[in-house]
């Protein structure tokens, strides 16, 4: 295993303990249809999580985890995409579907949890990502991610040393 793909599936146990915490119920994602897949790499669900809401209807959701050293350089390679990316792609295919995207070396001021936000996507706009922390649909605490950064910290650190 390169050191890639080990902080792939820490970032993926991150965000599993993360919406755990926050009281989802969180399975490992499968389907009998083929992953979607570009080059080396699976864009198919990690993860289905849903929620008791108290009105009688879960809320659910798909979680794609992607670890990547630097969130901007992976959007914008998506952006220039526009109507091929794999963002756009997955959406097609699980319309409730949220890519979670986990770094150690977040912009100043943001998260090492970020999201890419459909909620207002306008085709043919950019992406961008908002903090997890920052999407009032999903219920997640500060506080959660922050002791999940601390995590990224530590972790991440001692596999580059």
């Amino acid at each position: 295993m390169d050191l890639l793909e080990a902080k792939s599936r820490i970032a993926e146990a991150l965000v599993e303990s993360i919406f755990r915490r926050a009281r989802y119920r969180v399975d490992r994602f499968h389907t009998e249809q083929f992953p979607l897949r570009f080059g080396r790499e699976d864009f198919s669900p990690d993860f289905r999580a849903s929620l008791e809401t108290g009105t009688g209807e879960p809320f659910e959701l798909l979680l794609e985890v992607k670890y990547r050293p630097h969130i901007d350089q992976f959007i914008s390679v998506e952006n220039q995409r526009g109507d091929r990316s794999v963002f756009l792609m997955a959406r097609r295919q699980w319309p409730k579907l949220y890519f979670v995207l986990v770094t150690e070396h977040p912009e100043p001021g943001r998260s090492c949890f970020q999201v890419i936000s459909f909620a207002e996507y306008q085709p043919g706009a950019p992406f961008k990502t908002v903090d997890l922390t920052d999407l009032p649909e999903l219920g997640i605490f500060r506080n959660n991610v922050e002791d999940h950064e601390a995590l990224v910290g530590s972790i991440f650190e001692l596999l580059n040393a």
